[in-house]
């Protein structure tokens, strides 16, 4: 939606709810393409407390807010990632809102992004196979594995055609083949399960000894999903490193989220990993690269051209 037309929603929203901006902060509105926005997020309070606000013609919020609401309460007192709690939502014509009381402040829990200590790579295992050992069951409907993965290289391989990824460089025809060729012989070994869409260092806040993750809604994900967001995650923003430091890095951050699996979540958990990553590095080559979509947006061609010879690195990896 033009950004114009979104706010004038947003404008409605916040009138109808009473929610108060705060005017120091810019509102966050995330994108779908060029002039194609598809939600607004802004700071205020609401009621008297710190709160965020999202407003989006293109999200479902109230189921969303359902499932945020159905992890709250099973997961009450669980070491696990936690989900800021609900205030209101709602719709209005058009569209529909969700407000969330604001985490406490707090920090990224690694510190020097995207490297990180030892110490941090255990802290970030640790939480997420908390989070995955406390995770409610959600209905899945009829999503297989093959169903996740066909919908997500059918998307990633058609807007590459389009924006002409392979005669661009950013990718070979080979590389593309290989990497479909290697998820799809592999889905046997694999089950979906709910999990959040994003699960990376910008997406969590630490405070004290709580995590809190923002917009980040649930949904039907491949095992280990998680872990390939998070280092996919990091790669997007390690390529001023040299490629080879960062493999070091993918290596060991795999290692140490396959050492402190549990007994049940270690079969084939490598090749889970690997296969997840190959969809995330896929996506980036054919779709976020060519398209300088977040966190890229801002590059240089020079800086562009850096950060695809490191994806291409860890897409080779894999392969």
């Amino acid at each position: 939606m033009d950004k114009l037309t979104l706010l004038q929603f947003y404008r409605k929203a916040i009138e109808v709810v009473g929610f108060q901006e705060d005017k120091k902060e810019k509102s966050w509105m995330p994108k779908l393409g060029p002039n194609d926005f598809r939600s607004v997020v802004r700071q205020g309070s609401y009621r008297g407390k710190r709160a965020v606000i999202k407003v989006s013609p293109h999200e479902n919020l109230l189921v969303i807010a359902r499932d945020y609401e159905h992890y709250q309460k099973a997961t009450i007192g669980q070491p696990v990632v936690k989900v800021p709690l609900i205030l209101r939502s709602g719709k209005i014509k058009g569209a529909q809102y969700l407000i969330q009381q604001s985490a406490p402040d707090g920090g990224r829990i690694l510190k020097n992004y995207p490297l990180s200590t030892r110490a941090e790579k255990e802290e970030v295992a640790t939480l997420y196979w908390n989070t995955v050992s406390y995770f409610p069951e959600f209905y899945l409907g009829q999503w297989a594995v093959s169903d996740y993965f066909l919908e997500r290289l059918d998307k990633w391989f058609a807007i590459g055609k389009e924006n002409g990824a392979v005669k661009s460089g950013f990718i070979s025809q080979k590389e593309k083949d290989r990497t479909a060729e290697l998820i799809f012989s592999n889905l046997k070994k694999m089950k979906m399960e709910p999990f959040f869409t994003h699960f990376a260092n910008t997406d969590i806040i630490k405070s004290s000894k709580k995590y809190y993750i923002w917009d980040s809604t649930i949904v039907p994900k491949p095992e280990a999903a998680g872990i390939a967001l998070w280092i996919w995650g990091a790669t997007l923003y390690a390529y001023k490193l040299p490629p080879a430091r960062w493999l070091e890095e993918v290596r060991a951050w795999t290692r140490t989220f396959a050492r402190l699996a549990p007994k049940s979540r270690q079969q084939n958990l490598r090749l889970k990993i690997r296969i997840n990553l190959l969809e995330r590095m896929l996506g980036s080559l054919l779709v976020d690269l060519p398209l300088k979509r977040s966190p890229f947006y801002k590059l240089s061609q020079k800086e562009v051209a850096r950060a695809t010879k490191m994806a291409r690195a860890v897409l080779y990896s894999l392969l």
